[in-house]
This record gives structure tokens, C-alpha cells and sequence, in this order.
């Protein structure tokens, strides 16, 4: 993603090679086209210059939440509430539509994907998002949860490989549960912690880790975004 400048106004460009077949510019122009939420950076434009085809977006202030774990920022239990609460809420808005479009379902969430600046909450990179038809193209009881693991930046390459796989909310759900834990990751100094359950080493409270648990194990997860929303709106958000 590339930072571009016209008549004073800045914008976000994002980059598809031609060669490149996972990167759909079509695809994710038709979804982000539909979209219309303070939380989604608003669709401009596409257009091709020298064989590369460009996305063109909203720009947007700030640094994904993975520049802050880089930077070794220590998140706290309220920023991470009102995080996942933001991101929640933009989850509602794709699932539980509204006007008469499919739901979305975004498929790639992670923390290089979330922008965080100023307490507002912002949710990039559409290439992996689908149109939810009503079945779930991989059940979630398929999932195995000795995948879900909490490593120190962000999950890894067979838990994402789980989410891809899956058209459905509950794999939003998941995701959210991941981000949940990994913003914590730099509380954790001992590499060798990261082999335990991470309700062991979660520096969090209880009703924390639970809301967490709902949203990653299958047979105990909310069944809508809506749900997760107002079960964090309880615990105090």
C-alpha cells in the first residue's frame, strides 16, 4: 500500500501485478464499491498505468496495530476492549447488512490489517473478502484448536491458511479472537511462554479471556458479530 497525493488530497494506492492471480483488483473493487462505513476506507477508484493495475482508497492517519507491537507498545485491557469493540462493530455492519447486498465476510483479519489512531478503528486489505450466500464453505467444528496459537507479532501461516478456507462469520469471529490475544504479545518476555495454553499466560482478567474463548472455539462461539458486540458492551467497554 502506497501513499499518493492529487489536488491536495491524499489517498491510499494499492499495487496489482499483472502476473499475480490471487491479486483479483476486480473482485475487491465490486465488494469495497458496496461498502459505505466510517470504519472501511472509502472506494475511490482503480485504473492501470504501465501494466499494473492500482486500487485507489481513502487514505487513512495512523499505523496498523502491528507497527505498534513492533514498537513494543504494551496494550492495555481497555484499549484492547475498545478495539475489538470498534472492530466488532464494522464486523456487524459486513455481516448483518442493512440495504439489500450479501453479507461480507473479510476473511483476513490480523493486526498488519487493522489501522488504530486517535481511539478510532479502522479495517483494510479486502483481497481475501467474499459475499456470504448463507453456507459455510468449510465447517467451523473442521477446525482444530491446537492452531490457535498466540506468537509474538501475529499468528502463523496454518492458522490463517484455517481462516482463508472458510466463507462464513464465524471466521471473522476468529480473527477477532486472534487480534484479541495478539495485542498482548509484548507483555509476554519469555519466548518459552508462548508454549503454553494462552489463558495461562494472558495477562488479562477473567471475563477478558472468556469473551476471547467465545470467539475462538467453535462449539462455544457468538453466533453473530452483534452478539460478541454486546457481550464486550457488558463487560464494560
Amino acid at each position: 500500500m502506497a501513499r499518493a497525493s492529487r489536488r491536495n488530497r491524499n489517498y491510499a494506492l494499492k499495487a496489482f501485478m499483472p502476473d499475480k492471480k490471487e491479486n483479483d483488483i476486480d473482485h475487491e473493487k465490486h465488494i469495497l464499491s458496496k461498502l459505505n462505513h466510517p470504519g472501511i476506507p472509502q472506494f475511490i477508484e482503480a485504473f492501470e498505468h504501465d501494466g499494473v493495475r492500482y486500487l485507489v482508497q481513502e487514505f487513512i492517519n495512523g499505523y496498523p496495530l502491528s507497527y505498534y507491537i513492533a514498537k513494543e507498545k504494551r496494550f492495555s485491557e481497555e484499549e484492547a476492549k475498545k478495539i475489538l469493540f470498534r472492530l466488532l462493530d464494522i464486523l456487524m455492519y459486513l455481516h448483518e447488512p442493512e440495504e439489500k447486498r450479501l453479507p461480507v465476510i473479510h476473511r483476513d483479519l490480523r493486526l498488519s490489517n487493522v489501522f488504530w489512531c486517535n481511539d478510532k478503528v479502522h479495517l483494510i486489505d479486502f483481497g481475501f473478502a467474499c459475499f456470504f450466500e448463507g453456507e459455510s464453505e468449510c465447517p467451523a467444528e473442521n477446525r482444530n484448536k491446537t492452531d490457535i496459537k498466540m506468537s509474538r507479532h501475529r499468528p502463523g501461516e496454518q492458522t490463517y491458511t484455517l481462516l482463508r478456507k472458510e466463507v462464513s462469520p464465524r471466521s471473522d469471529l476468529f480473527g477477532v479472537g486472534v487480534v484479541g490475544l495478539d495485542l498482548f504479545a509484548n507483555w509476554i518476555e519469555d519466548e518459552k511462554l508462548f508454549q503454553k495454553p494462552w489463558q495461562d499466560i494472558l495477562p488479562a482478567s477473567d471475563s477478558y479471556k472468556l469473551f476471547i474463548e467465545r470467539l475462538l472455539e467453535p462449539e462455544n462461539q457468538f453466533k453473530t458479530a452483534g452478539d460478541a458486540l454486546k457481550a464486550i458492551s457488558q463487560r464494560g467497554e
